[in-house]
Order: structure tokens, then sequence, then C-alpha cells
């Protein structure tokens, strides 16, 4: 057997096994000095890619009770003593830390929304992916894609109309929410904005979110809530205190299966589309990059899509996987064609950089 040969075949048996013991073997075993130096180099590089502490930003909710079940297990599996530990929170709560903390964050990938996925592009917070890094990811259309080159989609939802439906028939269309017989009867958000980008494009004012501010504001008698999460409103919806909120289909669905009184259609324009997208952080070595995206990429394996589906009632971002039968026809879970059909994208980059002359907006506008 070739030095060369022993070395391998070490790699191959050892790999979770201290790296002084490894060499101390490899010196009782005559292995030579300039094999044992290589071998030294290729090992540091293993543990940092095959043995790595991976610390993953997501948001709270379903999302880190679907990775523990099916994405860490099938990564650990694959990476023999490495470990992930995920740590909850907003997207705008996690952006803001990792922005405080410059080019030494806390984690080294996680999950974020539009507007902090586009945020970070501007802050240079990302790395690019590798290809080679996400073979699951290249199932993916490239229209669902983040805008700007960073950032990979693993689960979608469509932003369409939350309601009760024993208080009233089924809305069609956003300019339903414009009714008067609805005065009172709607509730809506004051800090994220794809209602108002809705409101201008069906106004022809294209989908500008201050343009449908101002649209709103004709009809701001029917605003009888301001919501400030997805719980409240969802109650308000289900006890009937509220009829009718613009909202997420995967959170209405939620809502649904928790016994609240509450469904969701997709509106006959288009609902908007909200993607969680998966990002590596700028300040780690190149492994711990390679490592980071690898463990992202079982995100969009077939079985986390499965369960983004089944357990979360999340639109899943990978072609290959396919909506299973008891919620085909369900308007809050679309197949990533679907979503390419039926849901529009909006700038987010734009809105990211204009959230606090939005607030501004709709509280001179809508609630004054």
């Amino acid at each position: 057997m070739t030095d060369r040969n022993a070395t391998d075949n070490v790699v191959n048996l050892t790999a979770c096994v201290e790296r002084r013991q490894i060499l101390k073997g490899l010196v009782l075993a005559g292995v030579g000095i300039t094999s044992i130096a290589s071998f030294a180099g290729r090992l540091e590089a293993a543990t940092a890619e095959e043995v790595a502490a991976l610390k993953i930003m997501v948001q709270p909710g379903l999302v880190p009770e679907i990775l523990n079940k099916h994405s860490i297990p099938q990564f650990v599996s694959a990476h023999p003593g490495s470990s992930v530990t995920l740590e909850a929170g907003s997207p705008f709560q996690m952006y803001t830390k990792i922005l405080a903390m410059g080019r030494k964050p806390f984690a080294s990938g996680g999950m974020f929304n539009d507007e902090t996925a586009q945020r970070g592009i501007i802050d240079e917070m990302w790395v690019k992916f590798k290809k080679e890094n996400v073979p699951n990811s290249q199932a993916v259309p490239d229209e669902l894609m983040t805008p700007g080159g960073f950032g990979i989609p693993f689960h979608l939802t469509p932003f369409g109309i939350m309601y009760n439906p024993d208080r009233v028939e089924k809305p069609k269309s956003w300019t339903d929410l414009f009714n008067p017989k609805y005065k009172g009867r709607i509730s809506m958000r004051d800090a994220y904005f794809a209602a108002y980008v809705a409101a201008a494009m069906v106004s022809g004012k294209g989908l500008s979110a201050e343009e449908g501010v101002k649209v709103w504001a004709k009809y701001k008698d029917n605003i009888g809530y301001w919501a400030d999460s997805v719980t409240s409103e969802a109650d308000m919806v289900s006890r009937g205190e509220v009829w009718i909120a613009p909202q997420w289909g995967a959170w209405t669905e939620q809502a649904r299966v928790q016994g609240k009184n509450v469904a969701f259609s997709l509106p006959e324009e288009g609902a908007i589309r909200w993607t969680g997208h998966m990002q590596t952080l700028v300040g780690f070595s190149e492994p711990m990059v390679d490592i980071t995206q690898q463990y992202l990429d079982t995100w969009n394996s077939p079985e986390c899509q499965l369960a983004w589906v089944t357990e979360g009632f999340f639109s899943p971002a990978s072609r290959n996987v396919a909506i299973p039968q008891n919620l085909a026809g369900n308007d809050a879970v679309l197949s990533a064609d679907d979503l390419v059909k039926k849901t529009i994208p909006y700038d987010a980059a734009k809105v990211s950089g204009a959230i606090p002359d939005l607030m501004k907006q709709i509280n001179r506008e809508l609630k004054s």
C-alpha cells in the first residue's frame, strides 16, 4: 500500500477522530513525513468542511420544527460530527442584528424575506451560492430566483385575501376590498406593504406601494383594524370583528387548521409573491461558506420541500415537488410553475429603502 492510499483510508475511516490522534497513528504506522504533512493540510480542510458547527437564522413558527425534522437529520447524516443550531427571529430582527455586527456576524447563513434579501445586496452582506454546492436548488425556476443574483428561494406563498366565510362570500378581486359594504370591516398593516402594491396594480398605477397608499386613502373608512401580527389578525377575522384582511396564504391555512374560522382567496388579478430566501453571509472562510451552502440546499431537497407543503402550507420552490392531491385546488398552495403564472413579484429593493417614508405616509393619509 502506498503512503497516499494509507492516508486516504485513514480519512475515510476516521473523519470524526481528533486530528492529533490521527497524525500520531500515521507516524506509528510508518507513513512518510512528506505524506503526513500533506495529509495534515487535507485533514484541516476536511475538519472545516465536514465537521462544522453551523448557526443558522430562521423565521419563528413552523420553520424550525420542519427543519429539525426534515433538514438537519439528513445533513448531519451526510456530515458526521457536524451540528446545526437554529436561531429564530423575524427577518428584520435578524438583519438588524447581523448588520450591527458588520463583517463578523454570529451566523453563517439563514432565511430572509424579500426586503431584507435586497437590503443585504445593497449592504454587501451576502456571498453568492456556488452551483456545485446546491444541486437540489437547480430545480427552482429562473422566474422565481432571487433578484440581484444573491440568494436562492426555498419556499414561497401567495399574498392574497383572508376572509371569514360566515360573514362574506369568497372575494374574487383586490377591488372587492374597496366595496363600501365593508366599512370598518377590513384589517390592514402599516409595516408590510404588499396590499398597497396590489391596490396600485389594480388601479393602473403599476406596482408602486406609494401609489397604493394613495389609492387606499379613498377607501380608508373600510379599515377597521391595524394588525401588528398574523395571530391577532387571524383572531379578529375569525371572531368576525373584521371580515377581510390582505394576508399570506400559508399563514391563513395554518390558522384554519388550528380551528380559526378563516379561508383564503387568490385574487383573479394575481397574488403578490412572498419568498423565503436562503443566504450565506460574509465574514466566514470559504470552507465554512461551502458547508453552509450545502446545508441550506437541504431546504430544497425533495423531503424538505414536501414538508413545507404538507406541514406548513407553503408553496414549494422546486419543480421536482408536486402538490399532493388533498391540497390540489387550494388557493394558498401553488406549485412552482403556478407561482410563476399566478403571483406577481414587486420591487422589494425599492420598498426596502422606502419603509420609513411609507410608514409616515400611511400614518398621514390613512390613519389621520
